[in-house]
């Protein structure tokens, strides 16, 4: 049995009829003319249309976010552990994703990021140090 699907190819749409089963590689007719083509990429069953490509993926930070309230500067620890490395200093210039601290908890270590951009005015918190949740970190001007 064979189906019929329309697909894009280089901007110009081709009516291509496959053959049911679909075995690899695939045997296609593409406006009249039969040719053999190999797939790349995860295929939608046939019917369904062409794949749409992968949007690119920007990397997000890893981490944990610090807890804040958007209009206030304070940076406050999301749970208990202790600093295993601070990374900032006070007059350092921060933007949104900035890790703060390095804070370990149940054998895990976690980079501490800031939500919003700003200046640090000061630094709470030092290396081997324990903390509690919601205990502050820094402080941004």
């Amino acid at each position: 049995m064979k189906r019929q699907i329309r697909v894009r190819v280089r901007g110009a749409w081709h009516t291509v009829e496959v053959e049911e089963p679909v075995t690899y590689p695939i045997h296609v007719t593409v406006d009249g003319e039969s040719i053999e083509v190999e797939v790349e990429s995860q295929t939608l069953p046939l019917g369904m249309g062409a794949p749409r490509p992968a949007a690119p993926r920007q990397a997000a930070p890893v981490g944990l976010g610090g807890i804040s309230h958007e209009d206030e500067k304070l940076i406050r620890s999301p749970m208990p552990g202790r600093i295993v490395s601070v990374s900032v200093v006070v007059w350092a210039e921060m933007k949104a994703g900035d890790s703060v601290c390095v804070l370990e908890t149940m054998k895990m270590e976690q980079s501490i990021l800031i939500s919003h951009s700003g200046t640090v005015r000061a630094v709470f918190v030092r290396e081997g140090q324990n903390v509690a949740a919601g205990d502050p970190l820094i402080q941004l001007e």
